[in-house]
Order: structure tokens, then sequence, then C-alpha cells
């Protein structure tokens, strides 16, 4: 007999679920295997390539091990710590008996014979520990894998042991993480998982790292790993894809606001469900990106005007979701060979790279073309009562034509998105965040770090002092103060001019009845 808790039984589901572990029927499937040994419990399971085991402290020594239908788990887990007691009935049959809200539950299941199944793999005795973020690196790269494995194994990470780094393709992104010491020289292939991004397993802690033949082993915190190295398959020469930064002809820089006002964007822009998801990259000038569905006799065009580039003008098609990829990844520059080459994406101990579309579907400016422009952000630095809130969007019409530019014609509609707004003092006047120069070579502008993603790990500013963090938050909850009270002065401001608006209309409608019943009389 073996007592668990419910709130440990909810624990083990958060990781042993169908989902998680990669399993997309709905058919038989092998038991989850608990074996008890005194007051340690020992949850196995093991389906295919991957083998995992978590470790749990028990109330009551027990020696016995039970196998358990794996969805029986979510059954008789809970947020409590009331008692759940698993027994063998026979070889293969079990019963489970918990308290649900006062109730007595109990529960009968048919499972395999333990001595049945396939023998769990032995973990190694020499270890050696990895940063915390493997098991993020891992995820990003079952992200980049494909399950078309007809010629060579992209359904696979590879584990690099000369450089240290964990890469993946499927053979139209790559994506490499380095920083990792493994205790291997080699390069070892193992199967993409779900599981690397489990937030049931600790993504905050060193992860100490293993081999034996034939599994890479990861303990994280209570959770051990076991991946089972592949040896059958082939493996893409990666340093033959990436292309050298001395060849790289123009250098896409992106603004932080714009780089999420891009990401916003790019789902919602027309042509999202079309194959390959295209979308225009246009350096000319300007940043443009353009889309147009099937069904469109319009182009609608994003222009980045606090974005810039440096070096020769690029027109290239590439797929919206791997582009926006990069932004995820915390990328602010994209190098571009040309419109045909892979474009590349760097940054410390990260490489994302991907090969663009057809450079032959790319689409041209036009004059009719629907355009939405973010604007340079500006840094109100004046803040008062008698400060005016914000404008709202501005949609105008513009008769702006300049083919070098890409600008609109007369019929084209532009969108400015808000401005940011960012308090700073409370005497000086409103500048502008970034100014764009533009030049014969194209335009450059202020870049701002990434605030997000892995490759902004390594390129943070350093952190301020405590006093001035404290001072910046009082400042921050102060303008948050008077910006509420402006905000209810305003609501109630509208509110008489609406009672007011209605007032008026309704002694106008008066005034025209007792007009009507003079002329009458």
């Amino acid at each position: 007999m073996i007592t668990i808790t419910r709130r440990q039984a909810r624990r083990l589901r958060g990781v042993f679920r169908r989902h998680v572990l990669g399993i997309t029927h709905r058919g038989s499937i092998p038991p989850l295997v608990l074996r008890a040994e005194g007051t340690q419990l020992r949850a196995q399971y093991r389906y295919t390539a991957l083998a995992i085991e978590s470790t749990l402290s028990l109330a009551s020594a027990s020696e016995e091990t039970l196998a358990l239908p794996l969805d029986a788990l979510a059954e008789f887990e809970g947020r409590d710590d009331s008692a759940v007691v698993l027994e063998a009935l026979a070889a293969d049959r079990i019963v489970v008996r918990w308290t649900d809200h006062g109730v007595p539950q109990t529960r009968e299941y048919a499972v395999p014979a333990v001595d049945t199944l396939k023998p769990f793999p032995v973990p190694p005795a020499d270890w050696a520990t990895l940063p915390a973020g493997i098991l993020t690196a891992l995820s990003e790269a079952s992200d980049t894998t494909s399950e078309d494995a007809t010629r060579y194994a992209l359904n696979c990470i590879q584990l690099r042991g000369g450089p240290g780094e964990v890469a993946a393709t499927d053979g139209h992104q790559l994506l490499i993480c380095g920083g990792f010491r493994f205790p291997w020289t080699e390069n070892l292939l193992v199967r993409d998982s779900l599981l690397f991004s489990c937030p049931g397993l600790p993504h905050d802690q060193s992860v100490p790292v293993s081999r034996t033949d034939t599994h890479v082993v990861l303990r994280d915190g209570p959770w051990t790993l076991f991946l089972e190295i592949q040896t059958e398959g082939r493996y893409p020469e990666l340093g033959h894809v990436i292309p050298d930064p001395t060849a790289t002809a123009t250098c896409l820089r992106l603004d932080i606001e714009d780089a999420r006002f891009l990401g916003r964007a790019l789902d919602r822009l027309p042509g999202a469900a079309d194959a390959e998801s295209p979308v225009t990259l246009e350096l000319n000038g300007k940043v443009a990106i353009r889309a147009q569905g099937a069904d469109q006799a319009q182009a609608t065009e994003l222009v980045l005007a606090r974005s810039g580039y440096t070096g020769a003008p690029v027109r290239l098609n590439t797929n919206r979701e791997l582009l926006n990829r990069a932004l995820q990844l915390g990328f602010s520059e994209i190098a571009i060979i040309d419109a045909g080459s892979p474009l590349v994406c760097r940054d410390h101990d990260l490489v994302f790279c991907w090969q663009p579309l057809a450079k032959d579907s790319a689409i041209a400016p036009s004059d009719d073309a629907i355009r939405i422009e973010s604007t340079p952000a500006i840094i109100p630095t004046s803040v008062s009562d008698e400060t005016e809130p914000p404008l709202p969007p501005i949609v105008n019409r513009t008769s702006v034509s300049d083919e070098a530019a890409l600008a609109p014609g007369d019929d084209a509609i532009r969108i400015e998105s808000t401005p940011i707004i960012n308090p700073t003092s409370v005497s000086e006047d409103v500048q502008p965040e970034a100014k764009i120069t533009m030049s014969k070579t194209g335009a450059t502008t202020r870049i701002h770090e990434p605030t997000r993603g892995i490759a902004a790990t390594g390129s943070q500013a350093p952190a301020a002092g405590l006093a001035a963090l404290i001072q910046e938050a009082a400042a921050l909850h102060q303008t948050l103060t008077d910006a509420r009270a402006r905000a209810g002065r305003l609501v109630v401001a509208l509110r008489r001019h609406r009672r007011h608006e209605r007032l008026v209309n309704s002694t106008l409608a008066s005034l025209r009845v007792l007009k009507l019943q003079d002329v009458a009389c």
C-alpha cells in the first residue's frame, strides 16, 4: 500500500499527462510506475524516446511497486493534503481510495503486471552542471524542429559537445543556443519534446547533466529526464547554412517600440492564412512591411518610422511567422545579404536565421496601398494638471507621392499610432525620442535594447541603485495618481457636457413646438 496526498497527485499530473509527453492518440499507453522505497516515492514513466522520473516524500514508509493508469491522476488530484491510498488487489489490478469534500471515493483499475514493463533507465554516477537556460534553449529548439525526417533527422535536437551549443532546424529556419559546457565532445541527437516547455518543471535553476551509452540525462529539481540518444538519423552540416557576417550587405535595426508594433500587427495583416504566410520587407529610404490577400486589390503597408537600416536598399519576401519569431526571441537587428540568402540574427550566444521566400513574389510599392505608419515616440517632460491629454490616433488623407521614399498617393490612407508617453520630469518641454536621418545609403536611427526573449538576457543595461529605483517608483506613482485625477475630472466634464447638450436639444425642441402652435393660431 502506498499513501500520497491529493496535492502530490496534482503536482505529478502537471507533467505526467498525454499532451506534455507527446502522446497524441487516445489508445492504450504504458502505465505510470510508483516505486516506494521507505519514505521516498519514485514516480516513473517511459514512452518511446523519453523517460522521466519524479521523487516525492511519503508520510508513512512503504516498500512496494505499483502500476497506475496515467489518466487516473486526473480523477483524484486536488489542492488539499488529504490522503490518497493506492493498493494492489492483484498483479494486474489496483484500487485507489480518497475523500472528495468529505465523500469517500473508490476506483479500481486494470493495469499490466509491473514485471512485464520495459525496465527504466539507470541514472549515471557523475554529473556536470549547466546554467538555468538549458530548458529554455531545449524548448526553443523543439519549436524549430519538423516531423518531416525523411532525409535528415529534422525531428531531433543536436547537442553539440565541442562548441557547447543546442541546435535545431526544420529546413526553413535554424536556431543555435550557446553557452553550455556539456560533459562530452561529440554531437548527440535527442528527440524534440513539449516537455521542455512544461511549466511543471523548474526553469530558474541550474541543471545537472550527464550521459550514459543510451541516454542524455538532465536532473531538474525533483525531476530527472532521460533523453534517448538517436544514432540512426543524419543531421545537416549547420556551419554551411549560416552566412558569414562579413557578407552582410544590409542591416535592419528595429526600434523596440516598432518591434512591438510589428509583432502585434503581423498576424492581422492580410494573407495570414495563405501558404507560407508571406510578407514583403523593403528597405528603400524607409522600413516597410507589405502584405496582400489573394482576394484583395490593395496591399497593406506598415511603415516603421522609428527604425532604420544601413547598407544597400533591398526588397525581399519572407514568411511572417519566422519574422515574428525573430521578434519574440528579442532580436533588434537582422543582417541581410540579398533577397535570396538566409536572414541572420545574432546576439551573444544566440543565432537565428531563416530562408526567405521567392523574391519574385515580393510586393512592389503602390500608390493606392493602405498605409499604416508608426510614429516616433515622444517623451513629455512637462507634467501638470494643465497638460492636455494625449491625442487619439489620427486618420487623415495624404497627397504625398515620392516613389523613392515609397510614400502613398492621393488615395492612400495614413493611420498613425498613438505616441508613446514616458513622463520623466516636471519642467522641460516635449522633445522627440528618436530621429531618422536620411542619406543616399538609407536611414539610421537610435536603437533600443530588446526587453524580452532569449536574446535580451545578455544585453540588459546595468541596474540602477536602490535609492534611484525607489525615487523612480515614487515619481511613477505620483504621475499615475495625477493621471487618474485628471481622467476623473475629464469624465465629469464630459458628463456635464452631455447633460448640457441634452438640455439644449430639449429646449430647442420645445421652442419648435411653441413656434408651430403660434403659427397655427
